[in-house]
């Protein structure tokens, strides 16, 4: 007989989804507001430069828009 106790989270069973911990989701929550702040932030750089105000500036939120959303679904299919 084993001497160690069995811990029943450590290791899900077989079938069963892992469960997401805070640090998981703080993850997600972090990658979407760095993407669509870095996206957003570049296109409006590259307005100035390009004097091409505010064309570049909604494509870059909408890349990080499109980057947020590709990233959570990425990240929250490892626990379904």
């Amino acid at each position: 007989m084993d001497d160690q106790p069995k811990d029943d989270r450590a290791v899900p069973e077989e079938g069963s989804a892992r469960v997401p911990k805070m640090g998981d989701l703080f993850w997600v929550g972090t990658a979407c507001a760095i993407s669509v702040l870095a996206g957003l932030g570049l296109g409006y750089l590259l307005d100035q430069v390009l004097h091409t105000t505010p064309w570049l500036t909604f494509a870059g939120l909408a890349f990080g828009i499109v980057s947020a959303v590709l990233l959570t679904v990425r990240q929250l299919r490892r626990f379904v």
